[in-house]
């Protein structure tokens, strides 16, 4: 009997819904937030929190099963050198759910998946240089 149990379920079938979360999975650790709908807010928290767990500790089992949930060597890379690192003395709780209110076309309601600890990436880093470089003002030959 599989008594007090929950599992989220989508409709698409069960390599559908493989790839739907490998893909909600990228787009939160590249974006660092991502707005989509409670029930696959859900399953996506679930799932970050697990793989967040694997990048604290760089082995290559840890990498094997990155590998096989994201399937980007870039990505991968990124969460033992970033995001593992930033939040290796923390212990559970790194993604918070935000609830936005119902989306107006069909109703469905909607949430906000973003860190609970402030990871900044590399693509921040490079943004913030970029702001810098632009604001300088150019220099008259």
């Amino acid at each position: 009997m599989r008594h007090r149990i929950k599992k989220i379920k989508f409709r698409q079938g069960r390599d559908a819904n493989r790839m739907l979360v490998r893909k909600l999975v990228k787009n939160f650790i590249t974006n660092s937030k991502i707005v989509t709908t409670i029930k696959k807010a859900k399953v996506l928290k679930s799932v970050i929190e697990k793989l967040i767990e694997k990048a604290k500790v760089e082995s290559e089992a840890n990498k094997n099963i990155l590998l096989k949930t994201i399937a980007d060597k870039k990505l991968v890379f990124r969460m033992f050198k970033e995001i593992g690192v930033t939040l290796k003395d923390k212990v559970g709780g790194y993604v918070r759910i935000v609830r936005l209110g119902r989306r107006d076309s069909d109703r469905s309601e909607m949430a906000r998946l973003e860190w609970v600890y402030p990871v900044v990436t590399s693509k921040e880093k490079l943004g913030i240089k970029k702001e810098a470089e632009t604001k300088q003002p150019a220099s008259k030959k």
